[in-house]
């Protein structure tokens, strides 16, 4: 089955039954979606964060907080960001080393070259 579609020049085009099936839904009103599947209902949230597995693994130690110090001054002739030292430094020094890995048996491990 063929059916006819009008364009806005006033052009009739022929198409086929399933794309005008597919031409027809597109033009249906959209339904809203149902209220349970996006709706949360904040004060079950709430209660399911709050409960605890009585065999849960309890933290040890005391609690951490951040060290506050003196702010870190750079001194002028230094790159500002990482992108930058590797710029000039890639460039000048390629075989000068950046960082060096300590193994958890405290020897040093591989060393990372600008190169």
């Amino acid at each position: 089955m063929i059916g006819t579609i009008e364009s806005s020049g006033g052009n009739k085009w022929r198409v086929s039954a399933k794309i005008q099936q597919l031409l027809n839904t597109l033009k249906r009103p959209k339904r809203r979606p149902l209220p349970e599947f996006y709706e949360d209902d904040d004060i079950e949230l709430e209660l399911a964060a709050k409960q605890r597995d009585p065999n849960a693994p309890r933290p040890e130690g005391s609690t951490m907080s951040p060290a506050v110090g003196e702010p870190l001054v750079v001194p002028s002739g230094l790159p500002k960001s990482l992108e930058a030292a590797l710029q000039r430094y890639g460039s000048a020094g390629f075989k000068a080393p950046v960082a060096t890995s300590v193994e958890p048996n405290g020897r040093l491990g591989p060393t990372l070259t600008y190169g």
